[in-house]
């Protein structure tokens, strides 16, 4: 069990950096292709600020979805050849990895059977489930998935407030092998408080395996300068990531 109430006496003074993460697996930088960046001028802007924050590399995961984004590995391998061409153009020391943020729907179940995923590092599949209500896909999907040589990711459980003040199901899906993905921006309040101490938790029970922005646009990048001031910082930088390169 971590503690979360250690601070360094230097943490006023010394930049702030997330450094110690070295990638994020989580993000939406990709012009053009969902609720990300819209376009080529705010994917570089977000380009820059993660130099800036120390990141050197990035795994964009636009949303591929039935409903709403259709994305297939042809969209997102072409808008990431965009986003590479602005990486070298502009000499910017990061390396970017295409994947995806799958919707549990039918849909992934067909992409999953098919062959069609972009894992992480080879390995990730990186999920989410509807925000509204338990997925009937889930332990199907976590099935498939795990069927085809690969480890299920979880994007931001904390988000999930129907799994709120119900450790089990938390503890149900790590028993099934699932590994976990926290947003960072669930901790500087982003999307309430409710989800802030949700993540808390599951922090101290060294559920995490993964860190993500989830950013879709340069203004989550900036706000995660706010975990400087978090009592939970120096605990984030000890945790083992899968995030670290090797």
């Amino acid at each position: 069990m971590f503690s979360f109430f250690r601070k360094k006496s230097s943490s006023a003074t010394t930049p702030f950096s997330l450094d110690f993460m070295e990638s994020d697996w989580h993000c939406h930088v990709l012009p053009g292709i969902d609720d990300g960046a819209p376009d080529e001028n705010v994917t570089l802007a977000m380009l820059q600020e993660y130099v800036q924050l120390g990141i050197k590399k990035i795994v964009a995961t636009p949303h591929v979805r039935a409903d709403y984004f259709k994305n297939t590995i042809e969209t997102i391998q072409a808008a990431a050849a965009k986003t590479n061409a602005l990486i070298e153009t502009h000499s910017l020391p990061l390396v970017l990895e295409a994947s995806a943020e799958y919707y549990a729907d039918e849909n992934f179940v067909q992409l999953i059977q098919e062959n069609q995923l972009l894992p992480i590092e080879g390995q990730y599949i990186l999920f989410e489930f509807s925000m509204q209500a338990p997925s009937l896909w889930g332990h199907k999907l976590i099935e498939k998935i795990q069927q085809k040589g690969y480890t299920p990711l979880l994007a931001h459980p904390e988000r999930y407030r129907y799994w709120h003040g119900k450790p089990r199901e938390w503890q149900s899906l790590k028993n099934r092998g699932v590994s976990f993905q926290l947003n960072l921006l669930s901790l500087v309040g982003q999307y309430g408080s409710a989800e802030r101490k949700a993540a808390e938790q599951l922090m101290e029970k060294g559920y995490y395996e993964a860190f993500g922005s989830d950013a879709h646009g340069l203004h989550h990048l900036q706000k995660l300068k706010d975990l400087g001031r978090n009592p939970h910082f120096d605990t984030l930088q000890q945790l083992p990531l899968l995030n670290r390169l090797g």
